[in-house]
């Protein structure tokens, strides 16, 4: 049974939606229960005096541990291969510089990326050039990143691929196992930005063989705005050093954890020589201590709520959703640009529920996705323009929370829209 029968539970978790249709997954979760009970409850304890409730120093607390178990969950890691970050581009940072912390960045090396990246993954790279770097762009075929493409922009000089699992605007999603084969015959690492994939399709990290994987909460995952995790692969951490170091996360031995980590109480305690400088071999090693406690204390709550859902009955459910958008779109003779099916040669058009249309025109999808925000009664939010490397169109992304009646809605208005254009 699919998630269809506890649909009025989970709207009943999201307050506001019933006064609009909101389609806006990909851009931000709406206001959840789920995470407001869960901040509420930890300042409370605060409230209360209580720092012994796990509402102190967030990599102290339980919910920490907890929080990592049902993020891994979601990605089918282990615990420890998991630290917090606060947003993917604190992630995408961290990655580069633990790279060139390792093996320093030199003239001739060179990263990979593609124009339907999202501006952080670019961006951050941009630093790179500063040591002459090269930043290797990998053109679409219609928002399609062809196999042939990506397997020439990789050589034995690349370091890095960078990958958005699934494209910010179109829905294109990687076989990230197959862009994985590609980077490492070539010695390569692959980091991966699955903010929009996380808490929508299922995730399997160590089927894909990915490197490093980065998300945020707030989109899919419906949690707050400033938690997000770094999944490292359990190979590479003990031949990498962190490049942010804190004394927090030195390995003192087995057993030894919580306060009896620091020995600021001992005659003898140094700040030098009380600290080693060895970490676990396990992705704790990079946890940067960033994340604040009650935003943890949200995501865990978010976290927990979307695995008692069950991945694959999300997946399916905004898989469904996302094909019966695509239906009716067509129907009023929008061109639907998110792929149906994979294609042989692609790498990405794996699909998903986060849908790329167009009414025809550039301009037509302006004025489309401004009427959106105005329409009577309903206001319907999410829709958007967005355009990566010259591929665009009108953005839509329903989640769990929705219903085939609010898609229908959304449909009509766009007709009728349509007529007056």
């Amino acid at each position: 049974m699919g998630l269809e029968s506890k649909l009025d539970e989970i709207r009943g978790v999201f307050p506001h939606i019933d006064g609009m249709i909101y389609l806006g997954a990909a851009g931000s979760a709406p206001f959840s229960l789920v995470v407001y009970d869960a901040v509420m409850d930890c300042w409370n304890r605060r409230r209360r005096g209580s720092d012994l409730e796990g509402t102190g120093h967030a990599w102290f607390s339980e919910k920490a541990v907890q929080c990592r178990e049902e993020a891994a969950r979601l990605i089918n890691a282990d615990a420890d291969d998991i630290c917090f970050v606060s947003r993917v581009v604190q992630g995408l940072n961290m990655v580069r510089d633990i790279i060139g912390h390792n093996d320093p960045w030199a003239k001739g090396d060179n990263v990979v990326l593609t124009d339907q990246a999202y501006p952080s993954t670019g961006h951050t790279m941009l630093a790179l050039r500063r040591m002459g770097v090269e930043l290797r762009k990998v053109g679409n075929v219609n928002g399609r990143i062809m196999r042939e493409d990506m397997e020439a922009a990789v050589d034995d000089r690349t370091k890095l691929v960078c990958i958005n699992r699934t494209s910010v605007g179109s829905g294109f999603t990687y076989d990230v196992e197959a862009v994985c084969s590609i980077a490492h015959e070539a010695g390569a690492l692959v980091v991966d930005d699955a903010i929009q994939t996380l808490g929508a399709k299922v995730i399997d990290v160590k089927r894909d063989g990915v490197d490093f994987l980065v998300s945020g909460s707030y989109k899919w995952q419906c949690g707050p705005p400033e938690a997000g995790i770094l999944y490292v692969r359990r190979e590479l951490c003990e031949g990498l050093e962190p490049a942010f170091w804190s004394y927090i996360n030195v390995d003192r031995g087995p057993g030894v954890t919580g306060m009896d980590m620091f020995p600021f109480g001992a005659q003898d305690h140094d700040p030098l020589e009380s600290y080693p400088a060895s970490f676990p071999g396990n992705a704790q090693r990079f946890e940067p201590g960033t994340t604040a406690t009650d935003q943890l204390w949200g995501w865990h709550a978010a976290l927990r709520w979307l695995n008692s859902l069950g991945k694959e009955k999300i997946e399916e459910r905004v898989h469904g959703l996302g094909g019966y958008l695509m239906e009716g779109l067509r129907e009023i003779g929008c061109d639907v640009k998110t792929p149906d099916d994979p294609e042989e040669g692609a790498l990405n058009t794996l699909r998903h529920g986060l849908i790329m249309y167009s009414t025809g025109s550039y301009e037509g999808d302006q004025a489309s996705a401004r009427a959106m925000r105005a329409r009577p009664l309903k206001p319907i939010g999410g829709p958007t323009v967005k355009y990566q490397g010259g591929f665009g169109g009108i953005r839509v992304s329903p989640h769990i929370y929705n219903t085939e009646g609010e898609i229908d809605a959304f449909v009509e208005y766009q007709k009728q829209v349509m007529k007056r254009l």
